[in-house]
């Protein structure tokens, strides 16, 4: 009986520690229904021009023709990169492209809400407050539409 209240102890705390180290993908995508290209700046709460040579991958702002899915995004192999029209210390601006998706920040578990500051739109500044009233949250992605 001993040897059976040691196993479930035992499993039983696996099972926590497994279940306390899950986290998910949860990436921030903006697509631009309109015919027209849209400046966007990208406020950070900390200096991203360090962390852009540390975490590229978080930096890159890969984008594709189209409206897509985060899940038909996921699919592509190669996808193309916006170029950064201006780095500052806490600060990114990108011009998004007509009738496109483009992946703004790849998190884990919606931490791009801590991260980014706030989100400016040809002028209009949005915070994550106020975004993630306007996003539709597909499967565990963030898409915000620009209509």
């Amino acid at each position: 009986m001993r040897i059976k209240s040691m196993m479930i102890g035992f499993l039983s705390f696996v099972f926590i520690t497994v279940l306390s180290g899950c986290s998910w993908l949860t990436d921030f995508y903006i697509q631009n229904l309109t015919g027209a290209k849209k400046i966007i700046k990208i406020n950070y709460n900390y200096p991203v021009s360090k962390a852009i040579d540390d975490e590229s991958g978080s930096f890159a702002f890969n984008y594709e023709n189209g409206i897509l899915s985060p899940r038909s995004f996921y699919k592509i192999k190669n996808p193309k990169a916006l170029e950064k029209i201006q780095v500052r210390d806490s600060s990114i601006v990108i011009e998004l492209y007509p009738n496109s998706t483009t992946k703004i920040h790849k998190s884990h578990n919606g931490s791009w809400r801590y991260m980014i500051k706030s989100v400016e739109i040809d002028g209009t500044i949005f915070y994550p407050a106020e975004l993630k009233d306007k996003i539709k949250f597909i499967r565990n992605d963030y898409v915000y539409k620009i209509e």
